[in-house]
Order: C-alpha cells, then sequence, then structure tokens
C-alpha cells in the first residue's frame, strides 16, 4: 500500500511538470520575450518563440526574416523540412531551429552573431486555418580596442598636465571611467562620443591633473561587464625654484673665479714680461692648429657617414652581427615568441585600429658597437616598427605613450601604402625599398648614433644622432605589426 501511494505521487508530480502537448487547435498564440535579447560579437543566441497551447509544430510552416524581408527569410521550414530556398544568403549555414518543434518550441538558433545581426526579427507560424506573428528585438554588444592614452603639458602651466583617453570600435556606447593609483573614481564631465557608419561607438575624455612623481592613472572603458584598462605614469613640468643655499653656492663659485683670474693676470703680468711679444705668434700657431684638427674630425665623420653607404659585403664586415634574443616576458599576450626566441607575430589577425605593441630583447647594450638584422618582409606584412628603446622606458612597457625620442624610442616603422618613417616628432617620412626584407641595425653607444640599412643591398636608410638616456642602458625593440606575418632575428 505504501508503494502504491508513493508511485501515484510521482506520477502526479510528473504529469504537473511535463508540458501538455494538445491536437493542433484552428487558432494559436506565439510566446516571445518581452524586452530584448542581449548577445556579444561572434557568440550564438537563441531567438525564444513557443506556440501557446503547446502542441507539435511539424506540420506547419514556420519562417524567421527581419521586418520588411518577408519574402527573404532568414529560415523556412515548410512541409517537413528547412527550406534551402528563397532565403537571405547572409544567414546561410549560420541558423537553425533547436527548440523542438515536437514540442511546440519554433526558437531560432544566430551562430557567429556580427553587428549587422541587430535589430527585429519576426516569428512567423502558419497553419491551414490560421497564422500568428510576433517580433523579437536582437541587440549585439562589440568589445572596442584598448584605450590610447596620452600626456602634455596644460597650457595654464602650474603643474598641471593634461592627460586624454580614447577607444574606437565599441556597440552600443561605452562607459569611460578615470582612477587614480589608489582606485578611487575621478569624476570628468569632459567625454565625447562619436559614431562611425558602421554604428562603432569612439569614446575620447580628457582631464587635467596634478600628479606627483609616484602617480599613475588608469583609464577604463566598459560595457555590459566587459571592460579595457591602459595605465600612464603623467609627469609634471619640471620648475626651478632657487633657494637662498643654491643662490649663495652659486654666488661665492663666481666670486671665486673671479678672484682666481685676477690673480692670475697679475701674476703674468709679473713674470711673463719678455714673453709677451712672442705670444701672439704662439696663439695664432695654436688657432691654426685647432682649426687643423677640427678640420680633421669633420673629415673623419665624413668618412664614417660614407661608410655607412657600403656594399652588402662590406656592411657584413664592418659590423658583425651579435646574437640578439626577444624576452617573452615583455610581450602582450596577443603575441607570440617562438621557442628559439628568435620570431614574434600576432596570435590572431587584430584590426589595424587597436593598440600595437612591442617585445623587447633580453639583451642590453651600453658601450660599443652592436649590429644586428631583422627579417620583416614589408612585400608581406602589414605595418611593423624596429628600434632600441631605453632602460625607463621599458620600464613603463604597459603605458601606452608616443614612441619617439622624447619617450625614450627611437625606431624606423613601415606601413604598406604609406612607406617609411622614423619616430621623430613629428614623423619624419622618407621613400625606400617596399619589398624590403631584411633590416640592417647598427647601435654605436659611444658615438649615440642609431642607423637603419637595407642589408641585402648595403643601402643606408636613416642615421638618429643624440641617442642617450640617463642610465645609458638600450633594449632592442620589435613589433611585428597586427597580422600573423612574423618577423625574425637573424
Amino acid at each position: 500500500m505504501m508503494r502504491s501511494g508513493l508511485s501515484l505521487r510521482v506520477m502526479i508530480l510528473a504529469a504537473l511538470t511535463v508540458p501538455i502537448i494538445v491536437q493542433s487547435p484552428e487558432i494559436f498564440t506565439l510566446s516571445v520575450p518581452h524586452g530584448p535579447i542581449m548577445t556579444w560579437s561572434n557568440s550564438s543566441v537563441s531567438l525564444s518563440c513557443e506556440l501557446s497551447p503547446l502542441f507539435n509544430a511539424e506540420p506547419l510552416e514556420v519562417r524567421w526574416y527581419r521586418s520588411g524581408d518577408f519574402d527573404k527569410p532568414a529560415l523556412l521550414y515548410k512541409d517537413h523540412k528547412i527550406q534551402e530556398a528563397p532565403v537571405d544568403p547572409r544567414y546561410r549555414g549560420r541558423v537553425s531551429l533547436t527548440g523542438g518543434l515536437e514540442r511546440g518550441n519554433v526558437s531560432l538558433t544566430l551562430e557567429r552573431v556580427t553587428l549587422e545581426d541587430r535589430g527585429e526579427y519576426v516569428c512567423y507560424v502558419s497553419s491551414e486555418q490560421w497564422y500568428e506573428k510576433d517580433i523579437v528585438l536582437l541587440t549585439v554588444n562589440v568589445t572596442g580596442s584598448e584605450p590610447v592614452l596620452s600626456v602634455a603639458e596644460a597650457r595654464g602651466g602650474g603643474g598641471q598636465v593634461n592627460v586624454t583617453c580614447s577607444s574606437e570600435g565599441w556597440s552600443p556606447q561605452p562607459k569611460l571611467t578615470w582612477r587614480n593609483k589608489e582606485g578611487t573614481e575621478i569624476r570628468n564631465e569632459q567625454v565625447l562620443n562619436t559614431t562611425d557608419p558602421q554604428g562603432l561607438v569612439s569614446v575620447n575624455s580628457w582631464l587635467l591633473y596634478s600628479p606627483s612623481d609616484s602617480d599613475w592613472l588608469s583609464c577604463t572603458v566598459s560595457l555590459s561587464g566587459e571592460r579595457r584598462e591602459s595605465r600612464v605614469m603623467p609627469r609634471a613640468p619640471i620648475e626651478e625654484h632657487w633657494s637662498l643655499g643654491a643662490f649663495m653656492t652659486l654666488l661665492f663659485i663666481n666670486l671665486l673665479v673671479i678672484f682666481t683670474l685676477i690673480g692670475l693676470f697679475i701674476w703674468n703680468k709679473k713674470t711673463g714680461e719678455t714673453e709677451s711679444n712672442e705670444r701672439p705668434a704662439e696663439e695664432a700657431n695654436l688657432l691654426e692648429e685647432g682649426v687643423k684638427k677640427t678640420d680633421m674630425e669633420k673629415a673623419t665623420q665624413t668618412e664614417f657617414f660614407l661608410k655607412e653607404s657600403a656594399t652588402q659585403t662590406a656592411l657584413r664586415e664592418s659590423f658583425p652581427k651579435v646574437d640578439v634574443t626577444l624576452d617573452p616576458l615583455t610581450a602582450h599576450s596577443s603575441q607570440f615568441v617562438s621557442c628559439s626566441k628568435k620570431m614574434v607575430h600576432c596570435k590572431k589577425e587584430r584590426d589595424q585600429a587597436s593598440t600595437t605593441h612591442f617585445v623587447l630583447s633580453e639583451n642590453k647594450f651600453s658601450s660599443g658597437q652592436i649590429y644586428w638584422e631583422v627579417v620583416v618582409d614589408s612585400k608581406c606584412k602589414q605595418p611593423w616598427y624596429v628600434g632600441v628603446t631605453t632602460t625607463d622606458a621599458a620600464q613603463i612597457n604597459k603605458a601606452i605613450v608616443p614612441l619617439n625620442p622624447g619617450n625614450g624610442f627611437w625606431v624606423l616603422r613601415y606601413k604598406k601604402g604609406n612607406g617609411y618613417c622614423v619616430s621623430t616628432d613629428p614623423p619624419t617620412q622618407f621613400s625606400g625599398n617596399e619589398n624590403l626584407e631584411t633590416l640592417g641595425v647598427f647601435l654605436d653607444c659611444d658615438r649615440q648614433i642609431l642607423s637603419f640599412y637595407d642589408a641585402d643591398s648595403g643601402v643606408h636608410l636613416y642615421s638618429f644622432a643624440d641617442v642617450s638616456s640617463c642610465s645609458n642602458t638600450f633594449f632592442a625593440v620589435f613589433s611585428p605589426g597586427f597580422d600573423q606575418v612574423p618577423i625574425t632575428i637573424k
């Protein structure tokens, strides 16, 4: 008796929880979500649509189409099968009915969602006696690029800097937030949003900030739980303040120099009267020797730069190559460094509007002459750049700053269609071999000169002068650009 009662209860509970499938009625309605369905670009999403009351929908016609495109549906189910035509070719291979027609569920599953898929979809179901339709709204979120931060001196001065943050490729409009190193949000109303023809939003913001030497700022752009963040260490303009102690020290040094000169003048006058007539001739000889020495130095310098235009064989004999290897710890998460530490490329193709990242060498250079070669294969690759950076710049590798000598970067860039340029401020463009395969890099730490060559032809491309830093220590820097074509150290 107890087992019989327990079985009865189980049967009653099962009957209450399983949807009741009825015979096909003459009239029915559709049940769809009341609000929009949100999904992310390149994901899958289900647009829910069910019959009410629930009954087997296999004998019916099910049509999903965009508003206004009844004759060009995304999916058409008819005569117990999905029809190949007429359908919208944009959805071919990306749509299916996965809810279970026999249970009255006619939901549409859409895969590999794109931004163009957003909008209204009509769920249309018809029988021989009746038809019904309802609308499902789909919104698509797109995550944009990492924020790019830049720092400039404020016009008003006073120790303040103007920090700007920009990010592109979002949909819909994201939220931009500034924070200091304690994580406290900095309120700022200076935000500008613009929309391109594809419907993607670019967000820009700027603020005036009075930093200390240890401060850093972060700019975060977020949308529905997804976020992109960059940090920068803004440096306030250096102002010179004369203290009383510094003024007195300078005054004492000046007086000491004046009295020393007066004493030397008096001593020379007393002891050197007999040599006074010979001195003009000696000074003339010294002047002539100085002019000759200066001319010799200029000739040596000219000879050095003529040497830079040497042939391929002379170039490699004059500057023996150094074994340069990449430091995987400095690579960005989007980059792949080979086990040999000689090759780097992007793990997957990236939008050229996004930020380019670089990887540093394990080698450090502080003296002597160093030469290395990099296979860049310009005829196949998209943008790349190669050069050197200082220890100070390497320590803020994660901060996104303009790559110019003022920030400790001396690099040569190439972009297909735009040609070559070097990272002066502003950048300097020049013509060169568009099919360059091997780039030669020569760093003279003692003379503070960095030169670039077409290593295959020996042609000199460009030279930086005054390549120096406080630490006088340099790293080689490499950026493979946005594609999966690698750059390789020979």
